[in-house]
């Protein structure tokens, strides 16, 4: 005789095993035997579950203690423990731009850049081969190359791009990280030359966001930097000057 064996797991213990055959299927009767060691159905009590949810929820808000006031929030921290420490190291020195004391170093950018007044900004995503002319360039006069920020604010992936555009680093040589620089003249495109009458000083605001624009000439576009100092040189002013000076000093060195 044909039967079909159906096991249901009920929300407790119970294991049942509903034993029909085909004539007591027809009939709509059936006989249900529990496996042994259960005691029967389980019905879950819900309405228990739930409360005693409460109850237990009301015991941890009991045990939950209010952060400090903000004017006590970091009374025990050693902030001047903290800075000490921080400012003997020289590179976070060079980096906040400041003396061996704290004080802010005013020829912080000026030692940088070496008292550069023309500076070449640059971008990573610049053809490979207008970043190679224009570093061969920079190091033909001696002019700073500025990026405004890592790749992908990447350490790594920086030195492969520059890897993967000179072959060697050895070769990306005069360039440095700093989006101060084009914040301050507010430059929204690259490469771009900017030529100022003296260095400029350290930062007055926060990321120079709000420092007033120094007196400078620009010249724009992918354009060779020899180029781009002549024009300054003849038709500039803040930096006339010193294009005029780096052209002259270059021919120098070419009749040489």
């Amino acid at each position: 005789m044909l039967r079909t064996l159906t096991f249901a797991l009920a929300a407790g213990s119970a294991l049942a095993v509903t034993s029909l055959s085909l004539g007591a299927q027809e009939a709509g009767e059936g006989v249900t035997e529990y496996a042994p060691g259960s005691t029967g159905r389980i019905t879950a009590p819900l309405a228990t579950i739930v409360d005693t949810a409460k109850q237990q929820g009301e015991a941890l808000r009991e045990t939950l203690r209010p952060l400090d006031e903000a004017e006590g929030a970091f009374s025990n921290v050693d902030f001047d423990g903290l800075r000490t420490r921080a400012l003997s190291d020289p590179r976070v020195r060079a980096l906040l731009g400041a003396d061996a004391a704290g004080g802010a170093a005013s020829e912080a950018e000026e030692v940088r850049y070496d008292g550069a007044t023309i500076f070449l900004l640059a971008s990573f995503s610049m053809p490979k081969e207008s970043l190679r002319q224009m570093m061969a360039e920079a190091r033909k006069f001696g002019l700073p190359i500025v990026f405004r920020g890592f790749v992908n604010n990447s350490v790594y992936e920086t030195q492969a791009a520059l890897e993967e555009t000179f072959g060697s680093l050895d070769d990306a040589v005069g360039f440095s990280i700093d989006p101060t620089v084009f914040t301050r003249f507010r430059v929204t495109s690259v490469p771009q030359v900017i030529a100022m009458s003296e260095a400029v000083d350290v930062c007055e605001t926060p990321g120079c966001e709000a420092d007033p624009v120094p007196l400078h000439d620009r010249v724009g576009g992918n354009v060779p930097v020899e180029f781009a100092l002549r024009l300054i040189a003849e038709q500039g002013e803040a930096g006339a000057s010193e294009a005029r000076r780096l052209l002259s000093q270059q021919e120098a060195a070419d009749a040489e």
